[in-house]
């Protein structure tokens, strides 16, 4: 038994889910058929004036001069058919997707857990019907079937016998056969399904052609359908055509917003975390303007996305008016559970993290890092560079070093300082070419400042402070 969900305007319920504002006008979707450009779908504003699917675009206009006419994607609609499918594989792993604008889940496997037929389809038929789209359900024994109701708006049953006489109640242009196929019907007489399938299958194989005797043989569950079940993708890519161009930044932030509440839906169905995502912002005239915004640690709130991109926004100007929006997460991590630690040591962290952030946000990813020491006894050398955040390594024995380190040192006098401790002698870097022979001491001047001098071919020397 399966579940047949049609969404007859998917792309339009889509974007009117993405861009509520956008439902205030009249709205349509052409499409070039033929020689010709159509109406495919339109909102009730626009039907309020006259507008219909199968009109010709010019005609339309005629109608509606305040007509909001964008073009028809059948790829984007199928982007926005995965999104349904990936939520309603929370509650059914055998789905098939049929694009651009229909789903199928197997119902027989779900029976057990969710206590029968009828428990099944009430669940899922209501998760279906809770989505902010317009959706047609119907339930036959096998896809195709089910297909067909939903596509023509059939009453849905749970009877065999009630789903078979809905099927032969089809009219032969909403059976799914070829227009040669329904030509030849048509001439020979035939006005619903039901005439068809009564033929004997050699009368209907050798009127028809096999196609269609075997399209009328899957209809009877007589040959088994091959099925592709769905998985959920592993990236995240979703595209928002704006109603208006956007010359600046400030204008983006609404439609942005809610791409990333998209994604953080995403991420939140799949339980998995993502560490940098991709905006791109397509121009009409120039080419995209491509904006990374990278985490310090993976997460998926939507903001801790948006608090680094508007920290972005003042350095990165925008070459032309904006069009489209796309955002892009292609490397998906699983979600790890943290639990609290005492001392709140992970909210410290957390909070650490953010200020990575940011920091990397404002001033470039290169320009942050946690500084950290190798063994190399040299000063300026010994310094070394890590990835932000990271706990540096503890060396034994370390000797106490100065946090502000002066390049080159600063020629001073030792009338000005206090020796405190000391010394410590380096000679050292006979390994390669620059050896250094010197005594280190830590002083102090006279307004009680530690500082770390050396004493060098006669001459003092201060190499940094100590905080």
């Amino acid at each position: 038994m399966w579940l047949y969900c049609h969404f007859p305007q998917l792309l339009l319920d889509n974007r009117v889910r993405l861009q509520p504002e956008s439902n205030t006008l009249p709205l349509a979707f052409h499409q070039l058929q033929g020689s010709q450009s159509v109406i495919v779908q339109c909102n009730s504003r626009a039907l309020e004036c006259g507008v219909r699917p199968q009109l010709q675009t010019v005609m339309a206009i005629s109608l509606c001069e305040q007509l909001q006419l964008m073009e028809y994607s059948s790829e984007r609609e199928e982007q926005a058919l995965q999104q349904l499918a990936t939520y309603l594989y929370q509650w059914a792993a055998k789905l098939v997707l049929y694009p651009p604008q229909g789903l199928a889940i197997e119902l027989n496997s779900l029976e057990q857990l969710y206590g029968g037929r009828n428990g099944a389809f009430n669940v899922l038929s209501q998760k279906v019907q809770e989505l902010p789209v317009a959706s047609q359900l119907a339930v036959a024994d096998n896809s195709l079937a089910a297909q067909l109701l939903a596509e023509f708006g059939s009453p849905v049953s749970l009877l065999a016998e009630k789903q078979a006489n809905l099927l032969a109640e089809l009219p032969i242009q909403n059976a799914g056969l070829s227009l040669k196929a329904q030509k030849h019907s048509k001439a020979a007489g035939f006005r619903l399904l039901g005439e068809l399938m009564q033929l004997p299958g050699g009368e209907v194989g050798r009127q028809l052609g096999l196609e269609t005797l075997l399209h009328l043989e899957q209809l009877q569950g007589l040959k088994q359908q091959s099925h592709h079940f769905f998985m959920p993708p592993e990236s995240f890519q979703q595209s928002l055509d704006l109603v208006t161009e956007i010359p600046h930044w400030q204008g983006l932030l609404f439609p942005l917003k809610r791409l990333f509440g998209e994604l953080e839906n995403f991420l939140y169905q799949r339980q998995k975390v993502v560490q940098q995502v991709k905006v791109e912002l397509q121009h009409r005239n120039e080419p995209p303007s491509v904006v990374p915004v990278a985490l310090a640690e993976p997460g998926w709130r939507v903001s801790n996305f948006l608090s680094l991109l508007q920290l972005k926004m003042e350095s990165i100007p925008l070459p032309e008016p904006v069009i489209e929006i796309r955002l892009v997460a292609n490397e998906l991590l699983r979600a790890e559970q943290h639990n609290e630690q005492f001392f709140g040591a992970q909210q410290h962290r957390h909070e650490t993290l953010q200020l990575i952030s940011r920091l990397q946000a404002k001033l470039g990813k290169n320009a942050v890092f946690s500084p950290a020491v190798n063994d190399d006894p040299r000063p300026g050398y010994s310094e070394v560079a890590r990835p932000p955040g990271e706990k540096p390594q503890a060396l034994l024995n370390a000797p106490k070093r100065p946090l502000w380190m002066l390049r080159p040192a600063q020629v001073t006098s030792i009338d000005l300082w206090q020796l405190q401790h000391g010394p410590e002698r380096k000679h050292c870097g006979w390994w390669d070419a620059d050896e250094v022979a010197r005594d280190y001491w830590i002083a102090k001047d006279k307004l009680g400042r530690l500082g770390w001098i050396y004493f060098e071919s006669d001459q003092w020397y201060l190499q940094g402070w100590f905080s």
